[in-house]
């Protein structure tokens, strides 16, 4: 059998650029990710939906490529080309042959060095974005209902930003404001290479010297790290649309890895979603949906790799043969303070950590996941090398330390609440 994934390797260009190697022999491919250090939560107030409009204009025109030509070359060579925003990077991942590796790292650089953002590609991309707003939010009731409760639950923070940005601010999108906005953040010193797969440290460190080595470094505006209000207070809302379920949407302000007091903090918040939501022998699943069914389906989120504070988050619908929607955020939030009061069983945290570590080790099968597992790390503001520590970290977590995350985090002043109902089922 092959040989699994190696331990990370990494260099540093004297430009600043940051590139990290996960040698992966399984395979003859490679897994090329550049993360740039820059999404939606470092955008200015009126200019939602920059860095997303930047993901679909890097590779539209550079001084060897013309507009299309990145999409089509990467294509041929097997390859599948993408792209995607967060609130903290901007990011394009691709997984090619092994041999095919200096293709798009040549390609990659070019855009880094000289993306054009020439008017008539500009404009089409501006409205496939206004596009994906109204189809993938606008005219989509649940995901417009999750927007404004980001909003809500982040408050001041950057992060209560859509990704995708406001309509009205992608109106007045311009070229120029795109092409300040790429020489203003779009530079090695800000960029993560994330790389695993069937390729050796001193090849790969070859090709990027060759290609990046002389693209100049910059210097960069200060990123404020979002952080959460200093007071805060429940927050309730209902929202009404045609179509949508009845449903409770609840989020707890908490620390990232980055911002939480410890490691051990954040590797206790990371157990939650196994431990309350998911898998059939989670504690809400179980009760809630299995025993009472007072819900009908339900799911939670921590967003740990965030670079500022984030949120836990729950997502249900319930039954309303068997409640109301406030009967439910009700009964959720009773079993939430049992946890705070009295911590998991031993038996709820082991199987919680089970799962968490299962999936870390299975999503080692695919390199882009542990291409991107580096990249969320850097961008998160972690160093990648202490990644491979999370494992035996935790293994440390123990009952006491997932009780006293749960007793400081999942507080009534630290909640949002979203009611989901259908237009047609609201009260008069």
């Amino acid at each position: 059998m092959p040989n699994p994934p190696s331990t990370l390797q990494h260099f540093t260009l004297a430009n600043g650029l940051r590139v990290y190697l996960r040698e992966d022999r399984r395979a003859p491919l490679v897994s090329l990710q550049l993360w740039y250090h820059v999404g939606a939560s470092y955008e200015p107030v009126g200019q939602s939906g920059l860095s997303h409009a930047l993901e679909h204009l890097m590779f539209e025109g550079s001084s060897k490529m013309a507009p299309g030509e990145y999409t089509s070359l990467m294509s041929l060579i097997g390859g599948e080309p993408n792209a995607f925003t967060t609130v903290d990077a901007t990011v394009y991942p691709l997984t090619v042959p092994s041999h095919h590796v200096e293709i798009p790292l040549e390609a990659m650089a070019d855009a880094m060095a000289s993306a054009s953002f020439e008017e008539a590609p500009f404009t089409r991309e501006r409205d496939i974005v206004l596009s994906e707003r109204r189809k993938n939010v606008d005219n989509y009731p649940l995901m417009s209902a999750i927007e404004s409760h980001q909003a809500l639950a982040h408050g001041s923070s950057p992060y209560a930003s859509p990704v995708i940005g406001h309509r009205a601010d992608l109106e007045q999108l311009t070229s120029a404001t795109a092409r300040s906005w790429k020489q203003t953040w779009y530079h090695p010193n800000n960029a993560t290479l994330a790389v695993a797969g069937s390729i050796g440290l001193e090849q790969l460190q070859a090709m990027v010297e060759r290609h990046f080595a002389d693209i100049a470094q910059a210097e960069l505006p200060a990123a404020t790290q979002p952080r959460q209000d200093a007071v805060l207070a429940k927050r309730t809302q209902t929202v009404s649309k045609p179509g949508l379920r009845d449903g409770v949407l609840m989020s707890f302000n908490v620390p990232s890895r980055a911002t939480a007091s410890s490691t051990e903090q954040a590797l206790a918040l990371s157990l939650l979603p196994d431990l309350l939501c998911e898998g059939y022998g989670a504690r809400l699943r179980r009760l809630l949906i299995n025993d009472e069914t007072i819900l009908l389906n339900m799911s939670c989120k921590y967003a740990s790799l965030s670079r500022g504070d984030t949120l836990f988050s729950i997502f249900a619908y319930n039954n309303p043969s068997k409640g109301s929607q406030q009967e439910a955020a009700e009964r959720l939030f009773a079993e939430l303070a049992k946890l705070a009061e009295a911590g998991p069983t031993q038996a709820e945290l082991e199987r919680a950590r089970a799962r968490l570590l299962a999936r870390q080790v299975f999503g080692r099968d695919n390199i882009a996941n542990q291409a991107a597992a580096i990249g969320e790390f850097a961008v998160g503001g972690l160093d990648p090398l202490l990644m491979d520590n999370d494992a035996q970290g935790l293994k440390a977590v123990t009952l006491e330390h997932v009780k006293e995350a749960a007793a400081q985090f999942l507080r009534e002043d630290l909640q949002t609440i979203t009611f989901l109902q259908t237009e047609e089922s609201r009260d008069d």
